[in-house]
């Protein structure tokens, strides 16, 4: 089996205290992204690359996804079952064991506390070793989807050990029992700390974000694969290979006043 590198960038003196987790270690990943593509879309064949490993991979899904359907002549519920089809097959493809949804209203109003709220009740449920989301603090991200979620799954992954701060579900929290969570992984960053090596499952990434029709015209599609494609290839310089994908890959401790 072919061995997957990760090289770290920017170490700071933190990452001395808490060093900065190995992903590759990871048996259970819960992928939280606000929109059905987003986790393929940003970390797809480092996604992939862990399946392989032997991780387990469950995505959930914040809001419904509706706004970006472009065919505007279906309906709310064939529009909603063409997302799940779309989904359903690029889940396939990358190895995705579990979807779950939360169905937000997509680039619409709902509370950040009710979505905090439902993380902190499948971070207590599924137990992950990692989280994979959007970097909240990406600079000059203007879509609340993106940062609502990123800082949603942020701070549950704080605050999830803390049965007094109660999640969306009573019995769930009545029963948990106390886990380990080695690290949280943003993707959508400009600061990567780590950079994957994806050339072995690059095409994986490639054919399963094609599966995402309902949201992509033929000319859009073509934009987003040449746009990945020359991003990847720009991480790959640093690596000396040809295709990766930036992330910053923190112990979870160092989400809070930087200690």
């Amino acid at each position: 089996m072919k061995t997957y590198i990760i090289m770290p960038m920017n170490t700071t003196v933190f990452d001395t205290i808490f060093p900065v987790p190995d992903i590759y270690s990871a048996k259970r990943i819960l992928c939280i992204q606000p929109h059905y593509d987003d986790n393929d879309i940003g970390a797809g064949a480092t996604l992939s690359a862990l399946r392989e490993k032997g991780a387990e991979l469950i995505y959930l899904t914040v809001t419904d996804d509706l706004m970006g359907v472009v065919d505007g002549s279906l309906s709310t519920d064939s529009a909603s079952e063409t997302l799940k089809r779309d989904q359903d097959a690029a889940a396939k493809i990358i190895g995705v064991k579990q979807q779950i949804w939360l169905g937000y209203p997509d680039a619409g109003p709902y509370d950040y506390f009710a979505v905090r709220r439902d993380l902190l009740k499948y971070i207590r449920l599924i137990k992950p070793d990692f989280i994979f989301a959007p970097d909240p603090w990406l600079t000059y991200e203007a879509h609340r989807d993106h940062y609502t979620t990123g800082l949603a799954a942020a701070e549950a992954s704080m605050l999830f050990g803390l049965t007094k701060i109660p999640s969306s579900d009573p019995k769930v929290d009545s029963t948990y029992i106390s886990q380990d969570l080695l690290g949280i992984v943003f993707y959508f960053t400009r600061e990567p700390n780590f950079i994957s090596n994806v050339d072995a499952t690059w095409e994986k990434k490639v054919e399963a974000v094609k599966c995402y029709e309902a949201q992509f015209d033929p000319d859009g599609m073509e934009q987003l694969l040449f746009a990945l494609d020359f991003k990847a290839r720009q991480f790959a310089e640093r690596q000396g290979c040809d295709r990766a994908e930036g992330l910053k890959v923190l112990n979870p401790t160092s989400l809070h006043c930087g200690i």
